[in-house]
């Protein structure tokens, strides 16, 4: 508690403790308080030396996939590294203006942390983007990555081949980057676990979608909301 809020609670307990004394003082000489009644009595107040902190409340958002505008095509990307077994996967779907799959893929990496596992499946995600000959909304829920697709660093040297494949892809695409939290990107996130655990790439189209895949899909093209607190 700051110093002024110290002083204006003690100011109020100070009013509160004369009014008692005045109410007191009052009844005793009027004779409806008698020194028997509050015989062994004792005031007593205890002033805090400091604010009890209050505790934050969680906050709760809506976060909504949303599809491009035509002629867009939105590429939804995401990568994952497991340090207690070095395993890497990345996981990519391409959707149209409707939210329809066009494509989606899930793959095992040869990555060194979670950064390069996420911009490696950027970067596998835009070269089969670039067959589709449609301008590339990339969106990722890792920002650092999206940050550094955005920028003009190359980062740590250990990601600067991947670095040196996105500035090619940048150059060759009609390209826009978004970040979305995790919520809103359910669809890529299932897509990477599967990849941890493959030996090879693989591809769906639309018809041959995991259910699960595909359950996701319906429920973003119908704008169902998933909730982040």
């Amino acid at each position: 508690m700051n110093r002024s809020r110290h002083q204006e609670v003690q100011f109020k307990v100070n009013n509160v403790v004369w009014q008692t004394l005045t109410f007191i003082r009052n009844s005793m000489s009027n004779g409806s308080l008698k020194s028997k009644h509050w015989r062994g009595v004792r005031l007593g107040v205890n002033i805090p030396s400091h604010a009890t902190p209050r505790r934050s409340q969680p906050l709760a958002m809506t976060i909504t996939w949303k599809p491009p505008d035509q002629p867009w095509l939105k590429l939804n990307t995401d990568g994952s590294f497991n340090e207690s077994n070095g395993k890497a996967g990345g996981g990519c779907l391409i959707r149209d203006h409707s939210g329809r799959l066009m494509v989606a893929f899930a793959l095992p990496l040869t990555a060194h942390s979670v950064l390069e596992a996420e911009l490696l499946a950027m970067h596998h995600g835009l070269v089969m983007a670039k067959e589709l000959a449609k301008p590339i909304w990339l969106e990722a829920d890792a920002e650092q990555a999206i940050k550094l697709v955005e920028g003009k660093e190359w980062g740590h040297a250990h990601i600067r081949r991947t670095m040196v494949h996105l500035a090619l892809h940048k150059w060759h695409l009609t390209l826009r980057t978004t970040f979305i939290n995790r919520e809103g990107n359910k669809a890529a996130d299932l897509l990477v676990k599967m990849g941890l655990e493959l030996s090879d790439r693989q591809v769906w189209d639309a018809q041959a979608a995991p259910r699960g895949l595909k359950d996701i899909i319906r429920m973003e093209q119908m704008g169902i909301p998933n909730i982040r607190v």
